[in-house]
């Protein structure tokens, strides 16, 4: 905590020096020197030069500032068809972003990310760290299993940190994604968001006070396995490995059953047209009970759904706000997400600076 302070008193107020920010902290001296030190070790901070001497004549101070240039982190999102990589500085700023044929060869991937690092024209030892998103489970930096690209107790977090000197994350990729929509999209920096993602299928994240909530095998926040007492008495249940109950209605596949594509069935039920408004119709209510749902247990202060279906939900989130705040009376605000396709390797970048702090 003592950290977090220190780093944003100099953020807001620089240059300062070491004594000025223990003053305003109300911090001993001793303790904001060693955190100092250490924020400038880990390139969070750097040093301006010696301030104006003090009125008494003592010895001038060193200035400290952040210095956004001084540091970067590299985020790569893997997905079905691409691997997005994002390189930013310590605000977010981006310097590189490039797509890249996806692919499982983990010897192709380093040498995607050296030459992403290469490209982006920064010196590898300013990068303090990398996130990795992956579309499946993991755990503890080991892809349990990621089915499209056939890996299953993979342990890319090891493999990835024999050969880079910087510090690497792996999780599952709608997590970083609800980071990223935090830090610089939809979430305001908010401490509390539930985020589901819509596209072929369905997946969320949970961020409550500030983390991520993971659960017991890391499969919290598994939205796709909600169901209904119709759902169990018609025997629709869940199995592992086959679509979901909740994707069965609700999910870009599920939509695209009805001979329109789910960005054409949004658009004709914006023009009303009979085909499309019993569908749109359904999947509103469907996505609104689970929301109001999630709501009435996390009581969280955004709601955001990203994924690619949720590009063209515009004409129907005003919709779905009105419909879930009758069925709860726990007011949340529910929004569309706003990084697309980099909302993941963003997430990565804001998870792994995260961590670097507070390591």
């Amino acid at each position: 905590m003592n950290r977090s302070l220190v780093l944003e008193t100099v953020k807001n107020f620089q240059p300062i020096s070491r004594a000025q920010v223990a003053k305003k902290l109300k911090l001993s001296k001793t303790t904001v020197v060693a955190i100092v030190n250490d924020l400038v070790e880990r390139k969070l901070l750097t040093e301006l030069g010696e301030g104006a001497s003090s009125k008494g004549g003592g010895r001038p101070g060193m200035m400290l500032g952040f210095n956004p240039k001084s540091a970067y982190g590299i985020g790569v999102d893997i997905g079905g068809t691409k691997i997005q990589v994002i390189i930013t500085d310590l605000i977010g700023e981006i310097v590189l972003a490039k797509k890249i044929e996806t692919t499982n060869k983990v010897d192709e991937l380093i040498s995607i990310i050296k030459d992403c690092i290469q490209e982006a024209g920064i010196s590898a030892e300013k990068v303090i760290g990398m996130g990795i998103g992956v579309p499946g489970t993991t755990r503890n930096g080991t892809v349990v299993l990621a089915k499209s690209l056939g890996w299953q107790n993979l342990d890319l977090e090891s493999i990835l940190k024999s050969q880079f000197h910087f510090p690497v994350f792996v999780k599952n990729d709608v997590q970083y994604a609800s980071m990223g929509e935090r830090w610089l999209g939809s979430g305001d920096n908010s401490n509390n968001i539930f985020f589901i993602a819509i596209g072929t299928g369905i997946g969320s994240a949970i961020i409550c006070d500030g983390s991520l909530v993971t659960g017991q095998q890391n499969r919290a926040g598994e939205i796709c396995y909600l169901t209904s007492r119709d759902d169990f008495i018609h025997d629709h249940v869940n199995v592992l490995g086959k679509s979901s109950v909740f994707e069965e209605k609700v999910s870009g596949s599920s939509l695209s059953r009805h001979e329109y594509s789910p960005e054409e069935l949004f658009i004709l039920y914006s023009k009303r047209s009979p085909e499309a408004v019993p569908v749109i119709k359904d999947f509103i209510i469907d996505l609104s009970v689970a929301i109001a749902n999630v709501i009435s247990l996390l009581n969280p202060e955004f709601v955001i759904i990203g994924g690619g279906v949720s590009d063209s939900m515009g004409v129907v989130i005003d919709e779905i706000q009105s419909t879930v705040a009758k069925i709860t009376p726990t007011q949340t605000k529910v929004r569309l997400a706003t990084l697309g396709g980099q909302a993941g390797a963003l997430g990565a970048i804001a998870y792994t600076f995260e961590r670097v702090e507070q390591s």
